[in-house]
């Protein structure tokens, strides 16, 4: 993985980017030390419990042909990242209750052999909990909940844990001490994975070595990129960060990492808003915009080197352009992402290159640990909380009101 942050770091002063990058360092070195459990709680974790926890779960459940997760927001993004840059399908997500889609998805479910896998940190996410209850009637002939079924959520008086409790489930705890956003390297990622017949024992290596590179090595130029970011933000002059892939299977990423940077970053009026791009595809819809717009968003593109699958053109009967001829879709993309790089570059807009050695799932591993480390320290340097969602809680409280009028009425 390689950072180009050339575009970005030519808008410094050098003594001003070197003093910056200090204050970050030392910020960094205190809060490491913090007694906070949230402060970096995902790099605290026991990883040898939670393979052999992985390990275990899959041993008594390797029979089942699909798994249902049932979880919305962190309880499912991390894990469904990884799967999805892995190519693997044996997980069926169900993360939202829009109710024409949730039945047209269940009445495609054919095997009999399914696993039901709920995560709720809270134990008490109304959709989760919706959910639950649909599945279990529409599958109660085809399984019974105490043998088809694993809960993760934290060991307290909740709907959920009361559900497992009641029923005999198999109970996973929830590590109460991280956010579902930050959790894809946790019980809650790392057994959804683990089911599916990924090697979690590599994923966890690359992740563990990854958050060591950065913070001990400045690898990937890890204290750079937050410097960079933080002098951004900071000027009030950019209102957005636009991240476009050119790698489709990293769409679930963008998704996940939307999550973490709105949820992070997104306090007492800081922050920039998220704007997931796919490349090629949003080139057609908002490049104009992008380079000819107003100039107050910052860009982030993200390229393999190589494709472990590519298909060349090999035109025989002439019928397209010759620069097309004898070349891999590959090339064609990474020749639109380096295109639309310049241009923005050209038009004097903030943008980084992430090159990733390839499209395979561990470069994809390695991105997703950067990104979490990234947006943690670069909330802390912005002086606000990056683990916790207030705001968020204010918006449950308020459904929950709005339920109760409706039952009244």
């Amino acid at each position: 993985m390689f950072f180009d942050l050339k575009n970005c770091k030519v808008r410094f002063r050098a003594k001003e980017f070197q003093s910056s990058r200090k204050e970050i360092l030392k910020m960094i070195k205190i809060k490491k030390k913090s007694k906070n459990p949230y402060y970096f709680s995902f790099l605290e974790q026991d990883t040898k419990s939670l393979k052999k926890i992985s390990f275990n779960i899959y041993k008594e459940f390797t029979s089942f042909e699909k798994i249902v997760l049932i979880g919305t927001g962190g309880s499912s993004l991390g894990s469904k990242a990884i799967l999805n840059a892995a190519f693997n399908d044996k997980v069926i997500f169900l993360e939202n209750i829009d109710p024409a889609l949730l039945l047209k998805t269940l009445k495609n479910i054919k095997t009999k052999k399914l696993l039901l896998l709920i995560i709720s940190k809270s134990g008490e996410t109304s959709e989760v909990l919706s959910l639950y209850q649909v599945i279990t009637n529409y599958f109660s002939s085809l399984f019974t909940i105490k043998n088809n079924t694993i809960i993760i959520t934290e060991k307290k008086n909740s709907y959920l844990y009361n559900i497992s409790k009641s029923n005999n489930i198999r109970f996973i705890d929830h590590n109460p001490n991280i956010g579902g956003r930050f959790s894809c390297f946790s019980e809650t990622g790392l057994i959804p994975l683990k089911l599916a017949g990924l090697n979690i024992n590599h994923i966890i290596n690359v992740s563990e070595k990854t958050f060591d590179d950065c913070l001990n090595k400045n690898k990937y130029n890890f204290f750079d990129n937050i410097t960079i970011f933080k002098h951004l933000i900071n000027k009030k002059k950019y209102k957005g960060h636009v991240v476009i892939s050119y790698q489709d299977s990293l769409r679930s990423l963008l998704q996940w990492y939307r999550q973490l940077w709105g949820e992070s970053l997104g306090k007492k009026g800081k922050g920039i808003h998220f704007m997931p791009a796919t490349g090629s595809v949003d080139q057609h819809s908002q490049l104009q915009m992008w380079l000819d717009g107003p100039n107050n968003l910052m860009y982030t593109i993200i390229l393999p080197k190589k494709r472990k699958i590519d298909y060349s053109l090999n035109d025989k009967m002439k019928a397209i352009p010759s620069y097309l001829n004898k070349k891999t879709l590959g090339n064609i993309l990474n020749a639109m992402g380096d295109a639309t790089y310049k241009e923005l570059v050209k038009s004097g807009r903030p943008v980084r290159i992430i090159y990733l050695e390839d499209d395979s799932l561990y470069p994809a591993i390695k991105l997703m640990s950067f990104l979490m480390l990234e947006v943690a320290t670069l909330g802390l340097s912005l002086g606000i909380n990056p683990f916790d969602q207030p705001a968020v809680e204010r918006v449950k409280i308020l459904t929950k009101k709005n339920l109760n009028k409706y039952a009244k009425n």
